[in-house]
């Protein structure tokens, strides 16, 4: 008799979606739906600052058409938010309180903005951009805008910054020392980067953090730095990395710490409920520590592997080396994960 399986899948995204593919490949029979709070099917978020400037329409960040999905008997279920779960009855209340009954539940919800608390005064006057949703919002805005200033740092405020220059845009750099972090933003590789970055377009590139944004009865941002450095723009963008997407766990017994914790088969300390991706914190045996990867090769690799436990493996995940790009001549660290 067949076990009547029901896989449920929390976030649409390369974790998610490589979990989906591989559940598949080995069970014909079961039920298996994705859940996303987006409306959008499963896209390449790296192309998000390219659409943002009308370089790319929507159809070309699109992965895989939905049709992909009924072809292969995966129920999507697009703008569906998870308000809460249940592990004990296995069950996840939407946000509509539907119930929805799982045997098996893999949470693969990545990542937000993030607003480090001393940026929270601003929020109102900043924009952020990591979701499709965001770049939907922010596109109108940024299309009508001439002048903006970037904060941040991290790979995709640099991504950002290149693309409204291609777009003819008057571009700000104000350097935050957190956006690059683990290393700390000596003056010397400020200067470094300020000189890569004007010699690429940028109007004016300096190390500071925000003191204070006032609004001009023209609609204008006046922004000061803490480095007395100010500036007088349509926008600000904020790029200080992610937080995880878990608000709707906390209170399910779940263990979490920043994000999801899981053991080095992905598995928390619910049965049945696994988790990866930019979401979850993964035990390492030998560092007796969590430790988390990120970017997408290492998210399809994290969904594979809790997939195949799921089915009843015992694959183990190994910590890849921590990743380190190059940025404008310098060596930083791609983890996001930072405590204030």
């Amino acid at each position: 008799m067949p076990k009547n399986d029901h896989y449920v899948i929390i976030g649409n995204g390369p974790a998610g979606n490589a979990a989906a593919d591989t559940l598949r490949a080995s069970d014909k029979l079961a039920r298996i739906s994705i859940i996303s709070d987006e409306m959008f099917t499963f896209y390449y978020r790296h192309r998000l600052p390219e659409f943002l400037t009308g370089a790319l329409d929507a159809d070309a960040l699109t992965v895989r058409p939905y049709t992909v999905y009924k072809d292969n008997n995966v129920r999507m279920r697009l703008g569906q938010c998870v308000e809460r779960i249940d592990p004990a009855d296995k069950t996840l209340y939407l946000k509509h309180m539907e119930k929805v009954h799982y045997t098996k539940l893999l949470i693969a919800t990545g990542g937000r903005a993030f607003t480090p608390p001393h940026l929270a005064p601003f929020r109102d006057s900043l924009c952020f951009m990591t979701r499709y949703t965001d770049a939907l919002q922010l596109k109108p805005r940024i299309q009508d805008a001439q002048s903006i200033l970037i904060l941040g740092g991290d790979l995709i405020s640099l991504n950002v910054q290149q693309q409204l220059l291609k777009a003819k845009k008057t571009v700000y750099f104000a350097l935050n020392p957190d956006s690059f972090w683990p290393l700390k933003l000596t003056p010397e590789m400020a200067a470094r980067i300020q000189k890569s970055l004007e010699k690429k377009g940028v109007a004016s590139c300096v190390a500071g953090d925000i003191q204070d944004i006032a609004c001009k009865k023209n609609g204008k941002l006046e922004v000061t730095l803490d480095s007395k450095c100010a500036f007088t723009v349509d926008l600000v963008g904020c790029f200080m990395g992610l937080t995880p997407n878990i608000e709707f766990i906390l209170g399910s017994g779940i263990d979490t710490e920043r994000g999801v914790l899981v053991d080095d088969r992905l598995r928390t300390n619910f049965p049945d409920v696994y988790a990866c991706g930019d979401c979850a914190q993964i035990y390492n045996p030998a560092l007796k520590d969590y430790w988390v990867s990120v970017g997408w090769h290492n998210a399809e690799l994290q969904g594979r592997t809790a997939a195949l436990n799921i089915l009843g493996d015992t694959k183990v995940i190994k910590p890849l080396k921590q990743g380190v790009l190059e940025v404008e001549g310098l060596k930083v660290n791609t983890s996001w994960w930072k405590k204030f």
